[in-house]
């Protein structure tokens, strides 16, 4: 049995049909953000504070808690599956335990838990979090992601880290004793970086991986310190387009050698079983919920099904009041059009080697049409090129049988592949930046 196929077993305990049939069985997925860091890395641009000497830790759950509840009621979600749930920051491990067990109680009782869900906590490898690893997986987290982004101390320095390469190894060590279900996330084509540095650093981080890996070229994000001293002079230059593609190329073949499927841009994994499901559910187009200052989610208005994204006000404090007093934290929401939903379902949808299923496409969009939104020109020369597959059915070439991706979809079932879709190759999945622009029909 292929790699992809026998995901077919790995399912959720109630299987969404069509995300157009019975709406009260469709699944959602939740994000639960915590603001608080020891400190700031200097490539991120999400919201997150240093963490005060007194962390508001009773009332931020509060808070977090009664929003979840106000966003169940008016959405009906109650009796929808949770597909995931990810604690993510900031840094959530510097929470207590009994804070997020608080918080997943109140889901459990407030939500439709599947016994077999993934429930993700990122962590950070320094002594202070560590030390509680266990007790975390003993109030239900299933999964750790861990952020190593580097071996090399230079590196972590000017990064912002405030662990080392020491402590990284040490750390996964660690959580590799606690969880089954343990990634890692590395980052490359960082300032001054070469081919044969990056190489060095990876075949360790391969060689100390669990069952994931996340591999994440370093984006220089406008404002972070890091793009501020790249661009000042203060830092090397980061590697040049060409350097960087060579960096990704050998980041693939070498995961590959290791045993490594590739299944999204910067995502790896050994098993099936140990894809990334909340990340998933983003790149599918599911719903999902934002819980948490600064959180932002991407819900179906259950009358009317219309598309929303939701935006929390960003600062704690203010979060926290807006709570109190209104049950949720909103600082603003806005519709989704039609046309966006498309659009994102193609553009985060061939990120991955699953694609996007014509199906899933049509019951999203309600009875639109994939091949409306593709420019078919472009989507002829991908495919001479040999950077995309469309397939009109199920049935096809051997090599459609043999790496099928559908079975990573486990909230549908089989037949959301049978009238095919569109993928990428792995020569179409490291384009995909170029691909995008002239394949979206915008006319």
């Amino acid at each position: 049995m292929s790699f992809f196929k026998s995901y077919i077993s790995i399912s959720l305990k109630s299987q969404c049909r069509s995300i157009s049939t019975n709406k009260s069985s469709v699944p959602f997925s939740i994000y639960l953000h915590w603001p608080y860091c020891e400190s700031k890395c200097t490539y991120c641009n999400f919201n997150k504070y240093i963490q005060p000497p007194q962390v508001p830790e009773d009332r931020l759950k509060k808070a977090m808690a009664k929003e979840i509840q106000y966003y169940v009621n008016q959405y009906q979600l109650k009796h929808r599956p949770l597909h995931s749930i990810y604690f993510g920051g900031g840094t959530p491990s510097l929470a207590k335990p009994s804070t997020l067990s608080y918080l997943l109680d109140t889901l459990d009782h407030t939500c439709y838990l599947p016994t077999n869900i993934e429930i993700t906590m990122e962590a950070n490898p320094t002594s202070m979090e560590l030390e509680k690893l266990e007790a975390f997986r003993k109030i239900g987290i299933n999964r750790l992601s861990l952020g190593i982004q580097s071996f090399d101390d230079v590196a972590l320095q000017r990064m912002g880290r405030d662990h080392s390469g020491t402590e990284s190894i040490r750390a996964i060590g660690m959580a590799k004793r606690s969880f089954d279900n343990m990634t890692f996330d590395l980052i490359f084509a960082r300032p001054g970086q070469t081919l044969h540095d990056w190489k060095k650093e990876l075949m360790l981080g391969l060689d100390l991986a669990s069952n994931h890996l996340s591999l994440y070229q370093l984006s220089l994000e406008r404002g972070t310190p890091i793009y501020k001293a790249v661009m000042k002079g203060e830092l090397p230059p980061i590697p040049n387009q060409d350097e960087a593609a060579d960096m990704y190329e050998m980041t693939v073949e070498l995961a590959r050698d290791h045993g490594f499927h590739h299944y999204e841009v910067s995502n790896y994994s050994r098993y099936p079983h140990t894809i990334s499901r909340h990340n998933f559910s983003y790149w599918q187009g599911m719903d999902y919920l934002g819980i948490g200052p600064g959180a932002h989610g991407r819900l179906t208005d259950p009358t009317t099904l219309q598309r929303v994204r939701t935006f929390a006000e960003f600062h704690p404090d203010k979060y926290m009041d807006l709570c109190e007093s209104s049950g949720e934290g909103l600082r603003s929401i806005t519709p989704i059009s039609d046309e966006q939903t498309k659009e994102e379902l193609v553009v985060f949808g061939l990120r991955t080697k699953m694609g996007i299923p014509y199906r899933r496409f049509e019951s999203i969009t309600h009875g639109s049409h994939l091949d409306d939104m593709i420019n078919q020109e472009a989507l002829k020369l991908c495919m001479d090129a040999g950077f995309l597959i469309q397939e009109r059915s199920q049935e096809g070439t051997k090599e459609t049988k043999d790496d099928l991706i559908q079975p990573y979809i486990p909230y549908e079932n089989r037949s959301e592949w049978n009238l095919g879709g569109i993928r990428p190759t792995e020569k179409g999945l490291a384009r995909m930046d170029t691909i995008l622009p002239m394949l979206l029909n915008h006319s």
